[in-house]
């Protein structure tokens, strides 16, 4: 699995943070923080130890502890902000839906720290969403769109 590409301003712990919240909230298989470990790995000379614990994690909560201890310093928020990215890559490609975004979307806002009008931003769309399945107001595909827009909203402030 190829990971995504990281800003040049985001810094490793960052990048810790944003696999480490992904894989918990189960927006990131964990796979993809040891893929990018071992990227990591083959492109220094002395690796920081913290990396390698990553990519040699047995487990999923091995991947999360290695990650965890990776991440002091990190700044929370960007990392949300970079997950945010990825559901709207995901749900524009439709390999989510529109409820499993809004959901992962207020995982991400809770657990990164985002601010709290984004969870609740996440939240009333998720309850529209709802309301237009059962067509109590507008439509699934409009609720969609207002889904994608919302998550290019809080992503594009990274």
């Amino acid at each position: 699995m190829l990971h995504r590409e990281f800003p040049a301003s985001v810094t490793q712990e960052t990048i810790c943070a944003y696999f480490w919240a992904g894989v918990a909230v189960g927006v990131l298989p964990f796979q993809s923080s040891k893929d990018w470990a071992f990227s990591v790995i083959e492109q220094l000379d002395a690796p920081p130890i913290e990396v390698i614990e990553v990519a040699t994690a047995n487990d999923r909560n091995g991947a999360l502890d290695a990650l965890q201890a990776s991440a002091h310093g990190a700044d929370q928020q960007v990392a949300g902000r970079l997950l945010l990215a990825d559901l709207h890559s995901q749900l524009k490609g439709s390999d989510i839906s529109a409820l499993e975004a809004t959901r992962a979307a207020m995982r991400v806002a809770q657990t990164t720290g985002l601010p709290d009008h984004v969870y609740y931003d996440f939240d009333g769309l998720d309850d529209e969403l709802q309301l237009a399945v059962n067509g109590t107001y507008g439509t699934p595909v409009e609720i969609a769109a207002d889904i994608l827009k919302t998550l290019a909203e809080h992503a594009g402030a990274t």
